[in-house]
C-alpha cells in the first residue's frame, strides 16, 4: 500500500499527488477514481474520477454527486436510477475505489515504509506507524503532526506528538485519530558525541536528562587511561556558530551537539 512521497530539505511535502491504490473506504471524495461495473452490460461499465465539485458522469444518468458516500450506497443509487428510468430491469451494480486521493494520510522520515495510507473509517497515528512498519533505529522520539486548517486560507497545525519507546507507545499516540491530509513526520534522534579516552568513541542518540556520566557509560565507560576530572564540553552556539570548551564533571548536563571528549591521566 505504500507509495512513494517527496520531501524538500527534510520536511514533509504537501504537493505530493501519488494515490494509494486498491484500499477500501468509506466515503469517498474528489480526485477518487472509481471502477463503475454494471453486470451484464459492458457498455455501461465505466472508470471516472471523481471531479473538484464531488461529482461523477455515467451513462444514461448523467451528472451525480458522490461525495462523502460510501461505494455500496454509489452503487445502490446508480441501481435506483437505471431502474426508475427504465433502462435496465433489476440492474446489478459495483462499484470500487481504484485509487484513493482524498481520504490519506502520510508518514515521513525515519519509518521503514513512508508513504501515503488510506484512511479507512478510522486511522490512530498509531495504526499509522504499524501500516508503516515502525521506526527505524536512530528515529527521534518526538514526531511531528502537521494538520491543514479547518478551514481554505487557515493556517496549518504543527503538533508536536511524543512516539514513545519501541516497546511503550504514549496513549495520546493510541488515541489521536487521523484526519484527510495529515502528515506525521518522524526525524532522526538529535544526537550527541563522545570522544577520546572511552571504549566506544562515536555518536549517539540524545535521552531525557542527559549527562556526562550518562554520556560516558553509553560509550563504553572509561578505559583504563582515561581521567575522571579531565572531561570536557565543545559546544557550538547555534545562533552565533561561535564554538567554546566547558570542563565539565559527571554530573553536568550534555545538549544535543556536544562533543564529550575524555583526556588522559598524567600520571
Amino acid at each position: 500500500m505504500a507509495q512513494q512521497v517527496t520531501e524538500v530539505d527534510g520536511t514533509p511535502s504537501r504537493g505530493a499527488t501519488m494515490a494509494v491504490t486498491g484500499a477500501a473506504v468509506s466515503a469517498v471524495g474528489p480526485g477518487d477514481v472509481l471502477n463503475i461495473v454494471v453486470f451484464g452490460h459492458p457498455d455501461l461499465t465505466s472508470t471516472v474520477t471523481i471531479t473538484v465539485d464531488g461529482e461523477i458522469t455515467l451513462p444514461l444518468l448523467g451528472v451525480m454527486r458522490v461525495t462523502g458516500e460510501s461505494p455500496s450506497a454509489i452503487a445502490r443509487r446508480i441501481e435506483k436510477g437505471m431502474s426508475d428510468g427504465g433502462y435496465l430491469r433489476n440492474p446489478r451494480v459495483s462499484v470500487e475505489v481504484a485509487q484513493v486521493r482524498s481520504q490519506v494520510a502520510s508518514i515521513l522520515g525515519e519509518v521503514h515504509r513512508p508513504g501515503r495510507y488510506a484512511i479507512e473509517g478510522k486511522l490512530s497515528l498509531l495504526e499509522l506507524l504499524a501500516l508503516a512498519g515502525g521506526v527505524r533505529p536512530g528515529a527521534s522520539e518526538q514526531a511531528v503532526l502537521v494538520r491543514r486548517g479547518a478551514h481554505p486560507g487557515d493556517a496549518e497545525q504543527r503538533i508536536e506528538m511524543t512516539i514513545g519507546t519501541r516497546d511503550a507507545q504514549t496513549q495520546a499516540l493510541q488515541d489521536t485519530d487521523l484526519q484527510s491530509g495529515d502528515v506525521l513526520y518522524v526525524p532522526l534522534a538529535k544526537r550527541f558525541f563522545v570522544y577520546g579516552e572511552v571504549h566506544n568513541p562515536g555518536a549517539y542518540p540524545m535521552e531525557n536528562g542527559m549527562n556526562v556520566m550518562r554520556a560516558v557509560a553509553l560509550a563504553g565507560g572509561l578505559n583504563p587511561r582515561a581521567s575522571e576530572r579531565r572531561i570536557s564540553i565543545k559546544r557550538t552556539d547555534e545562533k552565533t556558530g561561535a564554538t567554546e570548551s566547558i570542563k565539565v564533571g559527571l554530573d553536568d548536563v550534555v545538549q544535543a551537539g556536544d562533543v564529550v571528549y575524555v583526556d588522559e591521566r598524567w600520571f
